[in-house]
């Protein structure tokens, strides 16, 4: 009966452990999604405010690609860096019924959004 209530405890602080590092990671990897997805509305203002300056779309097409490299060179962007992790990236503007549709993409070492294509051929 001891054996049992020793054994029970023990699971119990095993099963307590694994639920507060489960946690903790959790809270961790939240923050660096965050962080990352700060980087993307970032790109997208820059890529709003390049538009007001440059002609974005060519032959009456409907969609543009802006490499984040435009947008540092032309000074719309500081840098496309997460914590020390430098990242490329872009951002495709659609032209939808005269309303626009920004979507941004950025590769990291530690993170890179769902859809970042290596080539753009778009």
């Amino acid at each position: 009966m001891k054996k049992t209530k020793v054994l029970f405890a023990i699971w119990a602080i095993i099963v307590v452990v694994i639920i507060v590092l489960l946690t903790v990671m959790g809270f961790i990897l939240k923050d660096r999604a965050e962080k990352y997805g700060e980087l993307e509305a970032e790109m997208v203002d820059s890529v709003k405010n390049y538009a007001k300056d440059n002609s974005i779309f060519d032959d009456n097409l409907n969609e543009a690609l802006i490499e984040g490299k435009t947008l540092i060179e032309g000074g719309y962007l500081d840098s496309l860096e997460v914590n020390k992790d430098i990242c490329e990236g872009y951002v495709i503007v659609r032209n939808t019924n005269n309303s626009y549709l920004y979507e941004p993409f950025i590769k990291c070492d530690k993170y890179t959004t769902d859809g970042y294509l290596e080539e753009k051929d778009r």
